[in-house]
This record gives structure tokens, sequence and C-alpha cells, in this order.
């Protein structure tokens, strides 16, 4: 979805003004820090008492009056899973904090960014080494930052460190966000790095886990038969190219796999 590159029309009963305090445009389309007092838990059984404590959040318009809601951790870094918000509830119940958005977060994922970059250009560079020290540090930043891990993962992949990739892997899968759209690239290699090295069970877990996400698609139903097939599942390869033709009837490679296992059972 395009992100608006505006400010855009306050909710009904509130001045562009006031808007205009939480929301800054930027490259990634509208953006602003924001707050709020909540009432916190703190020790445990009979020692635990209630205190009040301001939470600071980055949010991000992504419809006209929608908005995602993240948390920050200690590198002042949106974590954890979006909620969303109306422009409305924004003005309503959160206090605006420009002065953290510029100073603190937006440096620090404009940091974060700069570092996976730089991972990446070493990994295709042919520095592994280099590439393992600029991720591991994005990752510092962000344990469960889906880009890093991808690239650590590839890097680990690329060099055969099928140990340590391994690790890297049951971290990604546990991850809601690793099938996003935006990795959708990295996501493909990592699946085709995982087969490519053997790793057929691996990859088999793998794209069962990206399908419980999105069971609609055909090129991860093809890339699971792919694997199955070189793991002389054939069966199942079968059967995971059928799904694939079911959505695409005109999907080439899945007609050549279906092909290729039909002559492998003896047909």
């Amino acid at each position: 979805m395009e992100q608006p590159s505006s400010i855009p029309e306050p909710p009904a009963g509130y001045s562009l003004e006031q808007l205009s305090q939480y929301c800054t445009a930027s490259d990634l389309g509208l953006e602003c820090a924001c707050s709020k007092r909540q009432e916190i838990k703190i020790g445990t059984g009979t020692t635990t008492r209630k205190e009040e404590s301001t939470v600071y959040y980055y949010a991000r318009q992504v419809e006209d009056d929608l908005l995602t809601l993240q948390s920050l951790n200690d590198h002042w870094l949106p974590v954890g899973e979006a909620q969303q918000i109306t422009l409305a509830e924004l003005v309503t119940q959160y206090q605006p904090e420009v002065e953290i958005f510029v100073k603190k977060i937006r440096p620090a994922m404009n940091e974060l960014r700069k570092t996976i970059a730089r991972g990446d250009r070493h990994r295709k560079n042919g520095q592994p080494y280099s590439a393992e020290l600029e991720y591991n540090r994005a990752l510092a930043m962000d344990e469960d930052n889906v880009r890093a891990l991808f690239g650590l993962g590839l890097t680990y992949l690329q060099y055969g460190q099928t140990d340590k990739a391994q690790i890297v892997f049951e971290h990604l899968v546990r991850l809601d966000g690793f099938v996003d759209p935006a990795h959708k690239h990295l996501f493909n290699e990592f699946g085709i790095a995982l087969r490519k090295r053997g790793l057929f069970d691996e990859a088999e877990q793998y794209y069962t886990r990206a399908l419980e996400l999105c069971p609609d698609d055909e090129n991860l139903y093809f890339n699971l038969g792919r694997a199955l097939f070189e793991a002389g599942k054939l069966e199942a390869a079968a059967n995971a190219a059928r799904i694939c033709l079911s959505l695409n009837p005109n999907h080439a490679e899945a007609m050549k796999l279906a092909r290729a296992v039909v002559r492998a059972q003896g047909g």
C-alpha cells in the first residue's frame, strides 16, 4: 500500500494543528512518537503493588484513518506485535512526543537500517565474518529483527555453518513477521538456501510454517513440493504440486514438478 506523504485530514472535532503535533512525514509515510500513562504491576505475590508509569510508543499511518502502534525497547526501537488505532484514538488517548521521535526513535531506526545494509553488502561481497558482525550488531539492538535474522541465516548457510544456521532458523520460524511481504525476496532466498544445503526437514518445516500464515500462496506450495521431492517424499510432493496448481493452473514450474513426481514413481 502506498504511504501518504502529507498530514491527513484530522478526525471530526479536531484541528489540523492538533494532528500536526503528532505526525511527521518521512520516507516511511506518516510517523510519530506518543505516550500514555498506564498502571503497571511491580513485584510478585504479596509484595505486588501498582504504579503509574509513562509508556512510549511508535505509530505509523497505514491507511487514511488507521495507524499501527508498537511499544519501544531499551534502544528506542519499535518491537513486538503491532496494534491498530485510529487517528481519533491517537489524538484523544495519547500524548505527542515529537522530541523523543526526532532525537531518539528516528536516529535509532536509521542506525539499525544502516547496520543491516552494511551486513547485506558484506554478505553479497563474500565477506562472511564482517557480515556476521553487522547482523549481530543489529540483533543486539532488536533481537527479533527479521531482516537481520534472514541475513545472518543466509550468511551461515552460504558458508556451510549449518549448526549456526539452525539456531537462526528456529528463531525465525517462531516469528509471525518472517513472511511479511517486505521481506519476500529474503524469505524465498532463505528457503531455497535450506533446500540447496540438503536441509530438507528444515525446509519442509519452514514452508509449512509459512503456509500457516499465508495459506493461499501458490509459490509456497511449489517450494514446499520441491523440497519434499528432493527429500524423496513423493506423495507429499505430488500433493503440494496439486494444491499449487489448484491455486494457479498455469504455474509452469508446478506442472514440471508434478510430471517429475510421476516419472519418479515409475508412471
